[in-house]
């Protein structure tokens, strides 16, 4: 929906759209709004936001917490349990340390859960921790090693945690906050290659499984996670429920205008 990290967060949690000006930088994101951690909140959910970098960085936090998240676990949370060996030197704590962390604390939270993450090594300057430089494979530009470092630190995550009760129990979803700045293919720098990202849900359970094939966004997660959970009350989204195959098939972007996606065309 956005080309910015500050414009996913809405987008994901809370079905929101990018518009003219991001979400969270408007005074109506100070209003009542009810985003999917909320909802989840109400209905009994432990909820919790991850990000390795510093505590308030591009006011992640501050927008999670008002989206109902309980907790915010930072750079400093990591720090306090690891010590100060695993910062980047950039943005903040290597991808695979903090996704141990994320699984450590994990085990504290009550059943059920709405855990969140927002990862940080897939991004410039494209730097990777030494010991894992050799181990993965090159690419064809900075961005690529990068990609496979957060693959191989999810990996390594769920090798972690697949044998822990919560983990089979688990909807895990990810998808990205924005294209890449770096470009390798020329079908990514025109419309609509310059808002394709990569998006996927997995359920060790085999909840649900398929692929859906025409257009979508991220503003249709909240609503398809809420029709898989089962949630029969009254919500606000902007995104539909990718399971209800009568909803209408269309994605909205803003780009110098607003763009509408369909499965032929572009308006």
């Amino acid at each position: 929906n956005g080309k910015r990290s500050i414009q996913a967060l809405p987008s994901i949690w809370g079905s929101i759209p990018s518009l003219v000006e991001p979400f969270v930088l408007m005074p109506q994101s100070l209003g009542e709004s009810r985003p999917l951690p909320m909802l989840l909140k109400e209905e009994g959910y432990s909820t919790a936001f991850f990000c390795g970098s510093e505590r308030g960085s591009m006011g992640f936090d501050a927008y999670a917490i008002s989206a109902g998240f309980d907790r915010c676990l930072s750079k400093e949370d990591y720090e306090k349990a690891h010590g100060y060996n695993d910062f980047d030197g950039y943005w903040g704590i290597w991808d695979d340390k903090f996704l141990s962390f994320m699984g450590e604390q994990i085990d504290t939270l009550s059943e059920p859960f709405l855990a969140s993450i927002f990862t940080i090594s897939s991004h410039h300057p494209f730097v990777l921790p030494e010991q894992w430089k050799e181990r993965l494979p090159k690419g064809k530009n900075q961005i690529q090693p990068c990609a496979a470092y957060l693959d191989a630190s999810i990996e390594q995550f769920f090798a972690q945690n697949r044998d822990k009760e919560w983990f089979s129990r688990t909807l895990f979803v990810f998808v990205s906050d924005h294209v890449s700045c770096e470009h390798y293919a020329h079908k990514t720098t025109v419309s609509p290659g310059d808002f394709h990202i990569v998006g996927f849900m997995y359920s060790p359970s085999g909840v649900i499984s398929g692929e859906v094939t025409e257009p979508v966004s991220q503003i249709d997660i909240m609503p398809t996670l809420l029709g898989i959970l089962g949630y029969d009350k009254p919500y606000f989204a902007y995104g539909r429920n990718l399971l209800d195959t009568e909803s209408e098939q269309c994605v909205v972007v803003y780009d110098n205008g607003y763009k509408a996606i369909t499965n032929d065309h572009i308006f």
